[in-house]
């Protein structure tokens, strides 16, 4: 058994983490979760990675004046800055951008009014406890554990909660057990209130039919392939009632699908589209990559002469097309196509171009077919700055970053998302 290391945590990593200094062994440093900068603490060494120690908290010897108690006893697993003044948690995230954009002024960095309940998403797996089947989250470090969730998250709201513990309960009174379930994902919506259930199981003879949820508007039954352990549709088993949740950001009601991607923070991204509808020029040609459900591109519609937005997803891309009708909006054009298949072709009209990528941030090729066509002006919106930082490295010499803007868009946690605007250096015309 590993023995129990006596450390000063000092920092925070751009993950989030707390960092100690390990003397004995030079560069080496211990990291941990749910301690902070400051303290010092016994920790339990878990394993090597990337050349730190990763430890597990075992005894808080000296406390932050940061450190507020937790909210909840499995914080770790969903949210391990709960244990940090929320004051604190902005200012650290601003310091993630400025030390990752040290050439650009930080213009601001957006709080979240609400951080507890504003979550859209929330993805609970499994697990039986005291002979019971309960909703569970992993363990962190720790990927077959799972903890009891008895009451839900408490980054989920209410109806959320109420809507996954009924469905839990229905199949805990049917001895379904946790072998033959995977996870539930609920989803909600600001604007309605309304919310949505989809159950992921590993038996393909599941009793999907007989599923009765009142606190849900629709909910659906997927058949998920045991062997994988992502919540993904092998075969859809049944679907009742609604099949979609709508959504009201600046102005626009958005639809999107149980299955669908949309931002995890409606009240703060509404701030963000606001911050990117400011950078757009009038009667600008706009093209927006990654444009999901048109959440970003439907509320510029009445500053651009037209907008091609662009997305991989067809079946986004489609729920974007219907919110195009809904809107009226004559000037949107969505397509689905990955951008960087096509990204020379679609740039060349544009003036603006729009981007809201995954983690992993903008494809190379992608990033080639910029510095290529050099359209005026990029407007980056990212939940991963350190890919953005990296993604704006590399058109450095044609573009001059002029505009950084940071968001919280998830309170309790060290994510952030950040918005860079881009405009092509006087040289480079």
């Amino acid at each position: 058994m590993a023995e129990l290391l006596e450390l000063e945590f000092d920092r925070l990593t751009p993950e989030g983490m707390a960092a100690a200094p390990m003397p004995e062994t030079g560069d080496r440093v211990a990291l941990a979760w749910g301690v902070l900068p400051g303290e010092r603490a016994r920790v339990l060494p878990m394993r090597r990675q990337k050349g730190a120690l990763l430890c597990r908290l075992v005894e808080l010897l000296r406390a932050s004046p940061e450190r507020v108690a937790p909210r909840e006893d499995h914080y770790l697993s969903c949210s391990p800055w709960q244990v940090t003044r929320y004051g604190a948690q902005v200012e650290a995230k601003r310091r993630v951008l400025e030390n990752l954009f040290p050439s650009v002024t930080l213009e601001r960095f957006v709080a979240a009014e609400t951080v507890w309940g504003y979550r859209n998403k929330m993805e609970f797996s499994f697990t039986e406890h005291e002979g019971r089947l309960q909703l569970a989250f992993h363990e962190r470090g720790h990927s077959q554990r799972r903890l009891p969730l008895p009451e839900g998250c408490q980054l989920a709201g209410p109806a959320m909660n109420a809507a996954a513990l009924e469905a839990v309960t229905w199949l805990a009174t049917r001895g379904i057990r946790a072998s033959a379930v995977k996870s539930l994902i609920v989803r909600g919506s600001r604007a309605t209130g309304r919310v949505m259930v989809g159950l992921y199981v590993m038996d393909d003879n599941f009793p999907a039919g007989e599923l009765t949820l009142e606190r849900s508007a629709g909910w659906a039954v997927y058949y998920s392939d045991p062997l994988s352990p992502a919540s993904v549709e092998t075969r859809l088993l049944d679907r009742r009632g609604a099949d979609h949740l709508v959504e009201r950001v600046a102005g626009v009601d958005l639809a999107w699908p149980l299955e669908g991607f949309f931002q995890n923070h409606a009240e703060v991204f509404e701030l963000a589209v606001d911050e990117i509808r400011r950078r757009i020029p009038e009667t600008a040609r706009i093209v927006e990559l990654y444009s999901g459900v048109g959440a970003i591109g439907l509320a510029l519609c009445d500053k651009a002469e037209e907008i091609l937005a662009v997305e991989s997803n067809q079946a986004a891309s489609a729920w974007a097309e219907r919110n195009r009708h809904a809107a009226g909006a004559e000037n949107y054009h969505p397509r689905a196509a990955r951008a960087e298949l096509c990204a020379e072709e679609i740039l060349l009209p544009s003036d603006v171009v729009v981007v809201d990528p995954p983690r992993t941030g903008l494809h190379p090729r992608l990033v080639e077919a910029l510095a290529r066509v050099r359209p005026r002006r990029i407007v980056y919106l990212s939940c991963n700055p350190a890919n953005q930082a990296r993604d704006a490295a590399m058109l450095g010499a044609i573009y001059r970053a002029v505009t950084l803007v940071g968001f919280d868009f998830y309170p309790q946690t060290p994510h952030l998302e950040s918005l860079l605007v881009l405009e092509r250096a006087a040289e480079a015309e």
